[in-house]
């Protein structure tokens, strides 16, 4: 394989997000879009095609935004490409895509795949020895009740880009699906891509979207953190903290516990040694014991608490404060039908109310296991 483009699938209706997919914020300043981009242009792809469906709004979003902010080099490497065949998902941007594509072959792209890893491609074309039309990875499907039940990936696949004279066929059948255009092509190669599953990971729905974007930032830090805010007093902030600490450390993982105090605070006993060196004008004093220590710092002002965090020996942090906090947050509210929030909705994964805190710890604690786990 001489060359190999990319197509970034990025229109489409969203009705399961219920918001355009390729503009949401993902880390670092970057939306899903910019960041399936980046991405491609740091693997050197020379030929990277963005399908927008038929939503003009969205190829002037990405155009002025995200593709003229690029060096006139990486930009003259990237196009926007209109489907010509209305609402024909996934099939309709393959299709249009590859009707003025100039590269032998193309992987394939969600951007709702966003743990994607564009290098993964190469490695399936190395795998393949045998003439092929597509190459499609195949994972384990863990929901199924059969043994080894593979399920197809098409929308990570690779195609040649003569496929495209299929193409019409498919489009013009009932199923007008990726996975009923592959039962067409004579040479389909099915890789096993098990040992990758979370980068063929999407997010299809907003909830699904806000713990992978948690996941994401988290990944980037020392030390994950989530945030445990409420905007009043007593809704039961440290109530949930305790039952996370106790849930996550029953599985193994070591958990750190940061509360900011406006207030002022005293943890040393009056009297002690410490205490009392302290007092006499000690920047720091610590004292360490056979199974615990403690450091106690003299500041001019409060201690940034998420610096803070990124120095504790854990797996994984949580800050109790009654501001903000950092992303990720999770807000403790008393009644969720009638929440007065203090985070906002791009800094917030979820609210939980101590009334439904053991429906809902399950799934919180899920999630969190897939940041430490990393």
């Amino acid at each position: 394989m001489s060359k190999l483009g990319l197509i970034i699938l990025a229109g489409g209706l969203s009705s399961r997000m219920a918001r355009p997919k390729a503009l949401l914020p993902w880390t670092n300043g970057e939306s899903l879009i910019s960041h399936a981009l980046r991405n491609a242009l740091e693997h050197d792809i020379d030929d990277i095609l963005i399908s927008v469906g038929t939503d003009e709004v969205l190829a002037q979003e990405i155009q002025h935004n995200i593709i003229d902010t690029l060096s006139n080099e990486e930009s003259q490497r990237v196009s926007i490409v209109r489907d010509s065949v209305e609402r024909s998902g996934p099939l309709g941007g393959l299709y249009s895509s590859l009707s003025v594509g100039r590269s032998e072959a193309y992987a394939l792209l969600a951007v709702d795949m966003p743990f994607m890893d564009i290098s993964l491609y190469y490695e399936w074309l190395y795998e393949v020895d045998e003439p092929w039309d597509a190459i499609i990875p195949s994972i384990v499907d863990a929901d199924t009740t059969l043994n080894d039940q593979r399920c197809l990936e098409p929308m990570a696949g690779i195609y040649k880009t003569a496929v495209k004279d299929v193409l019409p066929h498919a489009l013009a059948s009932e199923d007008m699906s990726l996975r009923g255009f592959i039962n067409m092509l004579h040479k389909v190669s099915v890789i096993d891509a098990n040992h990758c599953k979370k980068a063929l990971r999407n997010v299809n729905y907003y909830d699904e979207y806000k713990w992978a974007r948690a996941e994401a930032v988290n990944k980037e830090r020392q030390v994950p953190v989530l945030s445990i805010v409420a905007k009043h007093r007593k809704t039961g902030k440290t109530t949930v903290v305790t039952k996370l600490v106790e849930t996550l450390s029953e599985k193994g993982i070591a958990v750190g516990v940061v509360k900011s105090d406006s207030h002022g605070f005293q943890m040393d006993h009056e009297g002690t040694d410490t205490d009392t060196a302290y007092n006499a004008g000690a920047c720091a004093v610590a004292i360490a014991g056979p199974t615990e220590t403690a450091v106690r710092l003299r500041t001019e002002q409060q201690m940034d608490v998420y610096h803070l965090t990124q120095q504790l020996p854990v797996d994984i942090v949580l800050l109790e404060t009654r501001s903000q906090g950092v992303f990720p947050s999770i807000e403790v509210v008393v009644d969720p039908e009638q929440a007065d929030l203090i985070s906002t909705e791009d800094e917030r994964i979820c609210t939980v109310a101590l009334a439904t805190l053991d429906e809902t710890l399950p799934h919180i604690v899920g999630h969190i296991e897939k940041m430490v786990r990393r």
